[in-house]
Formats: structure tokens, sequence, C-alpha cells
């Protein structure tokens, strides 16, 4: 040390040098920075569902430590595709025990779950009653399966059959029926378990053609950028990646498919007049903010909407569901929170000129989740299904 002293003092320059270089090092550091992340938008990087999720399941890593799961969740995760429910004709759940669940007790019981086969719970019906001892982020998603098909009926017959329904005093026109369930307890800042899947409004629809979204417009993210690029629809689009409810009215705009830049919507609405609203957002709200949030934002901005455009329809559409194998309970990217801001913004519909519609029962099969023959990534649909949401689209046409 005292030689190195030495020679910084026989050598003035290199001191020089040494504080000339820390200088630009650190002034280059800052310049890079700088190039790449002032413009960054850090609201948007936090909002994305894979943020929360890798964030979440650090979190959960480090205050729990890794474990190996009871063969008994192994045995479930293996046979998820097989499970039944056994359920009464209005699709209620069965609540009494089965072989699986006396095997279960019996092990549990003595503090043995070794005897838990994968045969065992194939051959068995799984009930509302699922043990303890299956770990909660498989309880989720049983629950989730469970749910849907409960609901199935409902959706059929809403589906099939709207006018009967109505005739039958099972809703009226201008309703937004929901089918309800036992919801599950979650543990997540971002969603609940709504307890209830919310069904296409009941309205006497008609059938209508093409040209009746001439005057039409369509908000949303990636998944409103298929109808845009595959429906052929004569409408306005106005719809990026990544787009949310918090960012859709603000300043910097939202790209507008025929001219490829951002348009500012606040100044848009005011200027044009549209005859119906489309609007689709939520997924890309999942792990940003809560549902009471995201329901409060969706207000506001129908409100907005409101104001500028008084005589619009507007449809409020739900969110697509995912693919088994993109939905995760042990982060936000599930069909429980989204079927939670479907729930939320379904409430919004007043039956008149704000309409709820549910795309979900096009798309998915009996358990809820989106088939895996209609996406190529488990979350957006190949091109011939936004050519089925377009009939679906003509098929609810509202006429005052």
């Amino acid at each position: 040390m005292k030689r190195f002293k030495n020679i910084l003092r026989k050598c003035p320059y290199i001191v020089v040098l040494l504080i000339t270089w820390l200088f630009m090092t650190i002034g280059g550091v800052a310049l890079i920075f700088y190039r790449d992340y002032y413009s960054f938008e850090w609201d948007s990087f936090f909002s994305e569902p894979f943020f929360a999720a890798v964030m979440e399941d650090e979190i959960d890593g480090m205050a729990h430590g890794e474990s190996e799961k009871p063969r008994i969740a192994k045995a479930v995760m293996a046979n998820l595709g097989s499970v039944s429910y056994a359920g009464s004709e209005s699709g209620s759940v069965n609540s009494g025990k089965t072989a699986a669940d006396t095997e279960i007790s019996e092990n549990t019981s003595n503090n043995k779950i070794t005897d838990v086969t994968e045969e065992s719970l194939k051959n068995n019906e799984i009930t509302s009653v699922i043990p303890d001892i299956v770990p909660k982020k498989i309880r989720y998603r049983l629950n989730f399966i469970r749910r849907f098909a409960a609901a199935k009926s409902s959706w059929e017959g809403m589906m099939t059959e709207p006018a009967e329904a109505a005739d039958e005093g099972e809703g009226k026109p201008g309703q937004t029926l929901f089918t309800e369930y036992e919801p599950v307890e979650t543990d997540s800042i971002y969603y609940s378990d709504a307890g209830k899947v919310a069904l296409t409004t009941d309205y006497p629809y008609v059938t209508v053609g093409e040209d009746y979204f001439d005057d039409a417009v369509f908000f949303g993210d990636s998944r409103t950028l298929g109808i845009s690029d595959y429906s052929g629809l004569n409408a306005d689009f106005f719809c990026e990646n990544g787009m949310t409810i918090y960012k859709l009215l603000d300043e910097k705009g939202v790209v507008y498919r025929k001219t490829g830049e951002k348009a500012d919507l606040n100044r848009v609405l005011q200027e044009k007049k549209y005859g119906k609203i489309y609007i689709m957002l939520g997924m890309n709200e999942l792990g940003y903010g809560n549902t009471a949030q995201y329901l409060e934002q969706y207000s506001k901005v129908l409100a907005q909407l409101r104001l500028w455009q008084p005589d619009s329809i507007i449809y409020v559409m739900s969110n697509l569901h995912v693919s088994r194998s993109k939905d995760d309970p042990t982060t936000e990217f599930n069909n429980i929170n989204i079927n939670d801001k479907n729930a939320a913004s379904a409430t919004l519909a007043n039956g008149t000129d704000v309409i709820y519609l549910d795309i979900n029962p096009l798309f998915t099969d009996n358990d809820g989740y989106l088939k895996d023959e209609l996406t190529f990534d488990g979350v957006h649909l190949y091109a011939d299904g936004y050519m089925k949401w377009k009939e679906f689209l003509m098929e609810h046409g509202v006429v005052r």
C-alpha cells in the first residue's frame, strides 16, 4: 500500500487518469441508464401479470422455502383432466363423501398419504369435500373446475334458448344474470373468488349484418387486435398489446389500427359520434391493483364514454379465459382472477344502453378452460376463432 502511495506521489498523472476514468465510467453508466430507462413506462411494467407472478413466487419461496408436494397433490394434478363431479340435474355439486375422500381421510388420520394412488383418484369422483391435505393451490383449481361444471347448464340455456328462459320467468329482458356458487378463500391481494359467473345480458337481440358495425368502435388489448385483424369488420379499432382500463383514456393515446399511429381518445370521442362501443379490458390488470380498483376505474371510463357518446350502445365484453396449461393458481394469471374481473364489469350493465356479453361459452370446455385446439399460446385464438367471435357479435345486435 505504501509503495502504491509513493507511485502516486511521484506520478501525479496517474491520479488524474484514475479520476478521469472513474468519472467517465460513472458518466457512461448514467448515460446508458438514461437512454434505456428514462422513457421506460414503469407503470406498464409493474402492471404486467408476469411481473406480479414472478415477484409473488419469489416472495413465497423466500418465506416458506421449497418443499416436496405430497403424493396426493401430484396425483390430483396428474389426473386433473379426468376429474368429474357428482351433481344434481341443476348442476349443483354433491357434498357427500366418496371412496376417494374416505381413503384420504383414513390415511391422513394416521399421518400417511403414501397409499393414495393416482388410480384411486382416477376411479372415484372428487366432491365438494376436498381434503385439507391437498395443497391450497390445487384446491383452487379443483374448485374452479367444479364451479364451471355447475354453471354449464346455465350457459347453454342462455346461449340456445334465450326467449324460452324469458317466457318462463327465469330472466326478463334487460337483466344480467349470474350463476352463483360457493367461493373458495384466496390469499391474493389482487383478487378474490367472486362466487358467481356473469352471463350475457338477457335481451331481445336481433341478428344483424356487417354494416351494423360501420359506426362501431372497439377498445381493447391483444385479443381485440385479433378481432381487428381477422374479423373483417369495418369498424374503428383502438387497441394494442398491454392496454389496460387505466391507460385507455390516457393522453398518451391508443394505437388506431387504420393508421397505425397513436390517437388521443379524449379528442377522438369528442369529434366523432359512434352508434356502438365495444370494450374488453382486464387481462393486463390481473396483477395490477385489485378488482375493486379495476371496477372503480371501469365505472369512470364508462361514465366518461357516456358523457362524450350519449346515444351510443356500450357493450362490455367478458375477458376470455386461458387454457388449462396457462391457468396458474399460484400466480395472478388464472381463471379465478379473470372471472372475478368479469363478474365485476358485468355489474355495470344496465340492460338498456350498457350490455354485457359473455363470449367464454364459445371457446371454453366443460371445465371453463380455453380449448387447446382453439389457441396457439393458451391465451389468444387462431384466426378462425375470431370469425366465430364475429358471428356471436352479429347474433347479439341491439336495435332501438
